[in-house]
């Protein structure tokens, strides 16, 4: 199977986002500026707060300004039009920046975000696929396959 695609801009910018907010130590986080939160409140100390709430701030903003500043150079190679090339052994990508070949067992899971196909790697990467680019009547055979050689996650 070849898949033949390119992620728009504003595809890319709402998928980093959703996966920058799914990253489980951001909540964790969050629960121990709440508990230190509430530890200040009780003692009266609120420059615990600064401390605490600071850091979280501006790892948020970091991610924000690092997604908002990848997306803008146009030659990135998630925004490149890319060729995927599905293999019995191996998937292959291909853009005018170069060539990728990913085994199948390389892949820990694939699931359905920001309508992408996200194959995830075991080197924790994705390789995401518009929705769109798949064709309608390929796409219970392309999620077949990929349940197949990888599995939902």
């Amino acid at each position: 199977m070849v898949i033949d695609s390119t992620m728009p801009k504003s595809t890319f910018i709402r998928l980093s986002l959703l996966l920058f907010f799914q990253n489980k130590f951001l909540y964790i986080y969050l629960i121990v500026c709440g508990v230190v939160t509430a530890y200040a409140l009780s003692i009266r100390n609120y420059g615990l707060l600064f401390v605490a709430w600071l850091p979280y701030v501006a790892y948020l903003a970091l991610g924000i300004i690092t997604t908002i500043r990848k997306s803008s150079g146009e030659d990135q190679p998630f925004l490149l039009p890319t060729r995927y090339i599905f293999q019995k052994k191996e998937i292959i990508t291909k853009t005018s920046s170069g060539e990728g070949k990913f085994s199948w067992d390389e892949f820990i899971q694939w699931r359905t975000l920001a309508d992408c196909y996200i194959l995830l790697h075991q080197n924790n990467f994705v390789l995401a696929i518009p929705k769109s680019s798949v064709p309608k009547k390929e796409t219970e055979a392309f999620e077949t396959m990929l349940n197949e050689r990888i599995g939902k996650g």
